[in-house]
């Protein structure tokens, strides 16, 4: 019997109740436009929906029965941590995005809905509920429902912020949660590089020593203040990563240790250092680089192709060693796309 259908097969001995998980296969040849609506880039995807919607973690492990049916169960863990103080919450990991909430009662519509919304969001935000009546000494729990977020702190300059629109509203509720779980500046490993690469986006990457951190907390502030919201940029996945693991990257851009932090865009084709560092602390100087290659990337490619004839291979960027961490063509069939610069 192939995995798959074991692993179903296994699933629905483990259920509790009855249908509570299912698991489906479509034939992306047969089904081309679903498979493109979806936006599926290799075979085997496989994705996870709840409720209707679809999660933001894929399925990359081993292609196992037992590395399936784990997966899945564990699905089902609650999505929060309950406290009683606020002492509790004195050992948060401080490298995890959280949110903190404050209900009366579990039967609270209010609740109903925020619990729905965790349940697509625990794989991304730690999430910590306390029930019961408003703590005399907390200010911003004397009108509850109360909904605080708190970064990730040791990456990040930002501080504690309270939800301040209306926890009824999901639509409202959802965005803000989306916001805060999902950052715009992302770090990145070997463990999760695949995922980042495999939505084809050039890359804005702060390579970085493991222990300073004051430079990721300023690259991820600056991205943020300036480039959240421009229009003109382009499209770009926005990460930091450790430039000692990264090493390989460091090096093939001509680059030693001692150059960290270095900032690049990564095309997925070629590398394009950002000049200096210490540059980005110039008021819109990274946002300048970025919208420059954006608004000149086929008049690059051009260039770039016409030295290569010319064999000047010395004014030839840095080609792209991002690419080759991308979902592999020894464990998947990838579908082509058109390359990008």
């Amino acid at each position: 019997m192939p995995i798959f259908e074991q692993a179903a097969h296994e699933l629905a001995k483990w259920q509790v109740q009855p249908d509570k998980v299912c698991l489906a296969r479509v034939d992306c040849v047969a089904e081309a436009q679903l498979s493109q609506a979806m936006y599926i880039n290799k075979f085997p995807t496989l994705r996870l929906y709840h409720r209707g919607h679809p999660l933001r973690r894929e399925f990359r492990g081993q292609r196992s029965v037992q590395a399936l049916v784990d997966f899945v169960q564990k699905q089902f863990r609650q999505p929060f941590s309950e406290f009683q103080q606020l002492e509790q919450l004195d050992s948060l990991n401080p490298t995890r995005r959280a949110v903190l909430a404050f209900f009366e009662n579990r039967t609270q519509p209010a609740f109903v809905s925020f619990e729905l919304l965790m349940e697509r969001l625990k794989n991304d935000c730690d999430f910590y509920v306390r029930f019961g009546d408003k703590l005399a000494n907390i200010s911003y729990t004397q009108l509850m429902p109360t909904l605080v977020y708190r970064p990730d702190v040791e990456r990040t300059h930002a501080q504690d912020e309270l939800y301040a629109g209306n926890v009824n509203n999901v639509l409202q509720l959802e965005s803000w949660l989306y916001k805060k779980c999902l950052p715009l500046v992302r770090q990145v490993d070997f463990s999760n590089v695949e995922e980042i690469i495999e939505q084809r986006l050039p890359l804005v990457v702060l390579f970085h020593m493991p222990n300073d951190l004051n430079a990721v907390k300023d690259f991820k502030s600056i991205v943020e203040m300036q480039l959240a919201d421009c229009k003109d940029c382009g499209s770009y996945n926005f990460v930091t990563v450790d430039g000692l693991k990264f090493k390989h990257s460091v090096a093939h851009m001509g680059k030693t240790e001692q150059d960290l932090p270095i900032i690049a865009i990564d095309t997925l084709q070629f590398t394009f250092p950002y000049p200096k560092f210490k540059d980005i602390y110039i008021p819109g100087h990274l946002k300048q680089f970025i919208k420059h290659l954006s608004e000149h990337r086929k008049q690059l490619k051009l260039k770039i192709v016409q030295q290569s004839t010319e064999q000047l291979p010395q004014l030839t960027p840095p080609s792209s060693t991002f690419k080759e961490l991308g979902p592999s063509r020894h464990r998947y069939t990838l579908v082509e796309r058109h390359d990008e610069l």
